[in-house]
């Protein structure tokens, strides 16, 4: 059975433990099975990966954990050791050792090991040093737990092995050193794939045999920070038991990735999600705008639509009052002010007057290129 769940993996935002319940009840609600915690904003994740956590966050992690347990969530503790081949590596497992130890003080049994975007080169002997931590790693940890451990490699998909993943040289090292039974995190061709399928797992088993589990930012938006997508998920087609699992990484929101879950899970309609989170009908309309990321919608150049979009935005972001309504409010404000700036751009207004303006609202080097481009044309 694919096992499906959360990855509390992304850039720009760190959680609260309220907001991890949230999602593990969530996670529990829709009979999902883990969730993964190694949030880049967590400096003990890793920009200060090899510091113990202090004793009020060892003890937030510790009910996190007691809290997945109850409801039934494997909750993996991830680690992003911050290690290059130029490093001494003795003294770095030495720190892994002391932070798996403090984990399984706490009662973690489940263990991730990270060495997503690292600037590295994707070498042999990087994979080499990546292996030798994996091995510890694994000889130090309860092994009678299936999936006991799982690791992001550094190339974690097909566009980072600069050609045929069979001839990765970072790829096939990992193949050599680290056993089989060790769960791969994996997000497709590419960082943000359109699709991944059976045919992209089979071409990555040429070279590396271990159980993959795929790492999924179909929904992400931290590289995009002013875009929300929460439409349909598809683009994945898999058969039973490939791959191993699906890890969501998405936004950092708590009630938004709720929704999120809702749509991997994939039982209930948009409407009825919607309406269930109290979203006023007419964000339907706009629904289009907050779909996925490879959805294209019709260009504006109808001078009425952009008008019928703005009035729909109006009680979006001032009438509506939520929680929800406070973790889209800065999405459904900059939908809002595109539009605005697009009526007035279609319109030919005076082009000092209408720099002035958006110079208030966009960064410079955009401004630059918009105003540049309408100059030449």
């Amino acid at each position: 059975m694919l096992n499906k769940g959360y990855i509390e993996g992304f850039y720009g935002r760190l959680m609260s433990l309220q907001d991890r319940t949230l999602i593990l009840n969530k996670l529990s609600e829709l009979s999902m099975d883990f969730y993964i915690y190694g949030p880049k904003e967590d400096p003990f994740h890793r920009s200060s990966w090899s510091s113990i956590y202090p004793e009020d966050k060892a003890e937030d992690l510790q009910k996190f954990k007691e809290v997945g347990e109850k409801l039934g969530i494997k909750t993996y503790m991830a680690l992003s050791p911050l290690i290059s081949p130029k490093d001494n590596l003795k003294e770095g497992i030495k720190s892994i050792d002391k932070k798996i130890k403090q984990f399984k003080d706490i009662g973690f049994k489940y263990f991730a090991i990270f060495f997503d975007d690292v600037d590295f080169e994707r070498s042999e002997i990087l994979a080499k040093t990546h292996s030798d931590i994996l091995n510890s790693v694994s000889d130090s940890i309860n092994q009678d737990n299936q999936d006991s451990l799982i690791f992001c490699p550094t190339v974690y998909c097909n566009r980072f092995a600069k050609g045929e993943l069979k001839d990765s040289s970072y790829l096939k090292a990992l193949s050599k050193e680290v056993p089989e039974t060790i769960p791969m995190l994996w997000t497709g061709k590419e960082v943000v794939s359109e699709t991944i399928n059976d045919v992209d797992i089979l071409s990555l088993k040429q070279v590396i045999k271990n159980p993959i589990i795929i790492w999924d930012n179909y929904y992400a938006n931290d590289y995009c920070p002013k875009k929300l997508f929460i439409g349909d998920y598809k683009g994945r087609e898999f058969s039973v038991n490939n791959p191993r699992g699906i890890g969501i990484n998405p936004t950092g929101l708590p009630i938004t990735d709720s929704i999120i879950l809702s749509r991997v899970e994939g039982s209930v309609t948009t409407g009825e999600i919607l309406k269930k989170y109290g979203v006023p009908d007419c964000f339907e309309e706009l629904m289009p705008y907050f779909n996925g990321p490879f959805d294209k919608v019709t260009a504006l150049d109808d001078l009425e639509a952009v008008k019928g979009l703005i009035e729909l935005s109006v009680p979006l972001c001032i009438d509506w009052k939520s929680n929800l309504q406070l973790e889209w409010a800065p999405y459904l404000w900059n939908f809002f002010i595109d539009l605005n700036f697009l009526l007035k751009y279609r319109r030919a207004e005076d082009q000092k007057v209408l720099e002035e303006w958006a110079a208030h609202r966009y960064s410079s080097p955009l401004l630059e290129v918009i105003f540049e481009r309408n100059k030449n044309n």
